[in-house]
């Protein structure tokens, strides 16, 4: 990857990730206070609402990863006209996506008493729904699309920096009217409002930095629209399995379980959403940098840059993933107390779930990059509906815990084998097979991690959880598993080409 490329990607990943850390603070100090000032209740129906929403957007179809990958080129060239015409196109689809969101919602209110399962004495849940799904469909039809432009410029920092400033600001007021009001209604209405203002701030910087929005009058040309719908025809269905394994767990969860069992599991799922929006920026940073490069580079390089990433995410997802089982209970134990805690099993189903996830991520962000949308465009319903089976049939054995594992096991059955294949035989034009026996002793190196990790947790937290046996339990964290990876990868060629950049960016200073 060239200095330009590598600056940009730099510069994308810090500023992303400080944003996200910046983002998981303020995340729990709203979610502490939304606690105290309202009720599990509330919290599971945020929670149910949330995932009701995520699914709605299916609606997306994949036009954001299409309209992204075909503004990579234009970018590279400086065909303004070009990204004129994909940012006209853009903008038609994302109101009509709105409208249709919104449409879909509006006919799912008379089943939400089906979804419930041990309904809370909770009034006007409907006109919460209502508050949920203005919000969703507001996103779209204010100016959502233009931010997609910067991303494929290599300047999703900018993106960072507007959210940070009106997460603040969501942040600071909700909390300040919770306290106040201890009321829902205006914690929505806030999220909602900042929400769109965030938009316009995107929009108007846009607007600013690009010539072309004063020319959005020129159509795209009918073949390149065909290309664009016929990658997000094999994008839909990519889109539709990623939607229904990340949103359904807590639908089924809430249907087949318990409805207050979404909100338990909703401080988990936050803790690891933070942790995931920090390591997703690793790859979103790095994802326009993908796109340039396999414009103007050639096969062997761009493998090369893939086993790279791909070993970077296998250790951050791998050292997180033994950080979330380790310590995720005895966190909330601390910050809440013991009546929001989980099981082990489901500890382990849910971030299992995390690290499988993450892998798949990252491969999934290559294949966007070289343009691979069509290859093996059923298998994501195959994916989805294994999922849904799964979770269904586990529950009443396993009950949360049997939900969370059906989907690892789902994604590994389908995207575990094929993922590495498409990426391997049609975008490097490489064999998949050493890549299978790699990731089958990284797989089993992380097992026996997590059960080494787990004794020693057992020992350190005998006799109770404490803040100082926290703060043991998370040094041992810290360095244990590090060391391992350590020792097992030193001659690894792509570690070796991590240690030499760190070490030749830290004597530039």
């Amino acid at each position: 990857m060239s200095d330009g490329r590598l600056r940009n990607s730099a510069k994308n990943m810090v500023s992303g990730m400080l944003f996200r850390i910046l983002s998981m603070l303020t995340a729990f100090v709203v979610r502490t206070v939304f606690i105290k000032c309202l009720s599990n209740d509330y919290l599971s129906v945020n929670g149910l609402y949330s995932s009701i929403l995520n699914m709605l957007s299916l609606a997306e179809l994949g036009f954001s990863t299409a309209m992204v990958y075909s503004m990579y080129k234009p970018l590279a060239e400086k065909d303004y006209t070009k990204l004129s015409q994909i940012m006209r196109l853009y903008k038609r689809v994302y109101r009509i996506i709105g409208t249709v969101i919104l449409f879909i919602g509006l006919l799912i209110v008379p089943f939400l008493d089906v979804i419930i399962k041990n309904k809370p004495d909770i009034e006007g849940l409907t006109f919460y729904y209502l508050l949920f799904l203005f919000n969703s469909v507001l996103s779209y039809w204010f100016f959502a699309y233009m931010s997609s432009l910067l991303q494929a410029d290599q300047r999703a920092s900018v993106i960072s920096n507007y959210s940070t400033i009106f997460n603040l600001i969501k942040t600071v007021i909700q909390i300040v009217l919770l306290l106040a009001f201890k009321n829902f209604t205006i914690y929505l209405i806030v999220q909602m409002l900042c929400t769109i203002f965030q938009n316009i701030a995107i929009a108007v910087r846009v607007k600013k930095d690009y010539p072309i929005f004063n020319n959005l009058k020129e159509e795209l040309p009918r073949q390149e629209k065909k290309k664009i719908f016929d990658d997000v025809k094999a994008l839909m269905l990519q889109k539709i399995s990623f939607k229904i394994l990340n949103t359904s767990d807590s639908i089924i969860i809430s249907a087949f379980v318990g409805l207050n069992w979404v909100g338990l599991l909703s401080n988990f799922i936050m803790i690891e959403e933070a942790i995931v929006a920090v390591l997703s920026q690793v790859t979103l940073a790095i994802s326009a940098s993908l796109g340039n490069l396999f414009v103007e580079s050639d096969d062997e390089t761009g493998y090369i840059m893939f086993k790279r990433v791909d070993f970077m995410n296998y250790w951050l997802y791998a050292f997180s993933a033994i950080a979330l089982i380790t310590l995720s209970n005895p966190f909330v134990k601390i910050w809440l107390g013991g009546n929001y805690l989980l099981s082990n099993i489901a500890i382990v189903a849910l971030f299992s779930r995390f690290f499988i996830e993450g892998y798949i991520n990252t491969m999934s962000t290559f294949r966007s990059a070289l343009g691979l949308f069509k290859q093996g465009k059923y298998l994501p319903l195959v994916v989805a509906g294994l999922n849904i089976v799964l979770s269904i049939g586990l529950s009443y054995p396993l009950g949360i815990a049997g939900v969370l594992f059906a989907t690892p096991i789902s994604r590994l059955c389908i995207n575990g084998w094929y993922m590495p294949l498409v990426i391997h035989r049609d975008g490097f034009n490489k064999p998949v097979k050493p890549y299978y026996f790699k990731l089958l002793f990284r797989f089993s190196l992380l097992a026996c991690v997590v059960v080494v990790m787990q004794l020693i947790s057992s020992a350190v937290f005998a006799g109770g959880v404490t803040i100082i046996k926290f703060i043991i339990m998370v040094i041992i964290t810290a360095i244990l598993p590090n060391i391992v990876f350590l020792i097992v990868f030193c001659r690894n060629d792509e570690f070796k080409y991590f240690k030499n950049l760190v070490v030749h960016r830290l004597l530039k200073r």
